[in-house]
């Protein structure tokens, strides 16, 4: 019997033991996979730093999606998609060859949403290194259905909060075609809430109504307010849910276009300034649950309608402007823009204008005493 009870111990104390090798091979698994996860997001980021700002870039998919000072550690461009079936939307991302639908045969061909860019990886042709004042990376994605490509050029003061972004767009294929290119800047809260103020220098604009009509700008907006069934809807904060989707025009008389979101309690400004040659339109997408403001796009790019290509194709102009940009065979379109933060005041007022002369940007703010924010921004 006592030799039944020392083998009957013995067991206990084997199995006691398995099952604690076990639960120690577990625990530090599951570590080890969320560490590998963690440097494999890790090893997609692009990192550019200076001593007052960071600039991340995921190459998968190729979106800026975090822009922030040091200081003032809140990133205006943290929103991302909920639906994980849907694409890898995040932040600032790229809609190219289109923004907008496919058509049902290019959908069945695996076309989605606003083009290729934002799902495909993106290839690092050189690694941020410092250079003359700023830090400078470049990136390319190819689309593999859409035959084109894009060259990505990202330069980041190393003096002021701000960078610039140059991309080389080539046609791979053996003919001409017709494409888009919009940046989808899109913002969240925190910094986006009903009190974020936002500016630009458009001049008129429409409802997307987004169901394939061709006359959707014939009720013409201006910025920055309009009258919705009687109620008058201001265009520079966030408070009502109409309109879901609106698109204004640049005066391509203007060299330049801008826009900017301010958020006076967080005490930061968001903006971005373009030549209106490479993008005459901007889109303005919001989104609300519950009241609350979930989303907002500013969409700057070649298109101010949201259609597939044949509608777009069929209306050709809005406004007199072009619609689309036609690339011929083996040419290359180049298109810029540059991105900046700026520390505000809790009683600032918003933007008035943004003035560039040699070399120097200056943000102008809507009020009888302007304080000028200055910054010297070309490399």
């Amino acid at each position: 019997m006592i030799k039944y009870y020392f083998t009957f111990l013995l067991l206990i104390v084997a199995v006691l033991c398995a099952c604690q090798h076990k639960e120690g091979t577990n625990r530090p698994g599951r570590g080890l996979n969320k560490l590998i996860k963690n440097e494999a997001v890790a090893k997609s980021v692009i990192k550019l730093e200076t001593s007052n700002v960071v600039l991340l870039v995921n190459i998968k998919g190729g979106a800026f999606f975090d822009f922030h000072l040091k200081d003032l550690p809140i990133n205006p461009i943290n929103w991302r998609l909920k639906d994980t079936l849907g694409p890898p939307f995040i932040g600032h991302f790229l809609c190219f060859d289109r923004w907008g639908p496919p058509t049902p045969a290019e959908e069945a061909y695996g076309f989605h949403h606003h083009g290729e860019a934002s799902s495909e990886v993106w290839e690092l042709l050189d690694e941020p290194a410092a250079e003359n004042g700023s830090i400078k990376c470049s990136m390319m994605c190819t689309l593999p259905k859409g035959g084109m490509q894009l060259i990505r050029k990202i330069e980041l003061s190393e003096s002021e909060p701000v960078f610039f972004v140059k991309e080389e767009i080539k046609n791979l294929n053996k003919y001409g075609r017709m494409f888009n290119i919009v940046q989808h800047v899109s913002i969240a809260p925190p910094f986006l809430d009903t009190t974020t103020l936002f500016d630009n220098n458009t001049i008129k604009g429409f409802e997307g109504k987004e169901d394939g009509s061709l006359n959707q700008e014939e009720v013409v907006l201006k910025w920055s307010e309009a009258m919705h069934e009687g109620e008058k809807v201001s265009f520079r904060q966030f408070k009502n849910k109409w309109p879901r989707v609106s698109t204004f025009l640049y005066d391509q008389n203007e060299k330049y276009g801008w826009v900017t979101a301010c958020n006076a309690k967080e005490n930061v400004m968001l903006g971005y300034v373009w030549e209106t040659a490479d993008y005459p339109w901007i889109n303005i997408w919001r989104a609300m649950e519950n009241s609350v403001p979930v989303a907002y796009g500013m969409e700057f790019g070649t298109t101010g309608l949201h259609e597939t290509f044949p509608v777009i194709a069929e209306k050709g102009k809005i406004f007199n402007q072009n619609i689309y940009d036609f690339i011929d065979a083996d040419e290359v379109i180049t298109k810029s823009f540059t991105a900046f933060l700026a520390k505000i005041p809790e009683d600032y007022k918003g933007v008035e204008t943004i003035i560039i002369e040699n070399s120097v940007l200056v943000i102008k703010e809507k009020n009888s005493v302007s304080r000028d924010i200055v910054y010297q921004y070309k490399w």
